[in-house]
């Protein structure tokens, strides 16, 4: 889960990622002509050749049929990629859980498990919230997402992470708040 950031402003195209693959010598040799035929470069040709299976990879191709309706990674492009790193992860998670690292999962259980995050209602003196794109609330997972980094990774509590209180009715983060009964 590192964060690159671009050094400099000398990057072209807006790229900013370089990938290293090794492919055989017959591989490599059919890439070149296959690149030349189109008057392309190798990478260019192995660019383009990336992007036209992102838009037929089947997303969930090992899940149980009737669980859904099959997605590719082009059709869900658009709410798997966000900038910022936090929106990635949650939208990995409701999408294709099955595609996420062990560390994701981590971070991922911390969000799942605390209603701070989600939206619900108090029933009888308890949060109910339900787990599901639409119940997410995305801007409390950016504003905690340094603390639920840090508390994945054991370099913080999990007594960092806000709460669910019945203080004022509703999730407060425990920096507001003096009282706290957690659920």
């Amino acid at each position: 889960m590192a964060i690159k950031v671009p050094k400099g402003a000398g990057s072209k195209l807006g790229r900013t990622e370089t990938v290293s693959i090794r492919l055989d010598p017959r591989l490599n040799y059919l890439c070149e002509l296959a690149a030349r035929s189109q008057r392309r470069t190798k990478s260019s040709f192995i660019e383009s050749m990336l992007a036209e299976q992102i838009q037929t990879l089947v997303i969930n191709k090992w899940r149980e049929p009737g669980y859904g309706d099959p997605s590719t990674f082009g059709d869900a492009a658009e709410t798997l990629w966000h900038v910022r790193e936090s929106q990635r992860l949650v939208s990995l998670a409701l999408i294709a859980p099955e595609l996420m690292t062990f560390e994701e999962q981590h971070v991922w259980a911390l969000i799942e498990e605390n209603g701070y995050f989600w939206l619900g209602r108090w029933e009888k003196e308890r949060w109910k919230f339900s787990t599901d794109l639409g119940s997410i609330v995305r801007d409390r997972v950016d504003e905690c997402w340094d603390d639920l980094l840090a508390v994945a990774v054991g370099e913080k509590s999990a007594d960092v992470l806000p709460k669910v209180t019945e203080k004022s009715g509703k999730p407060e983060h425990k920096r507001d708040i003096d009282d706290e009964i957690p659920f």
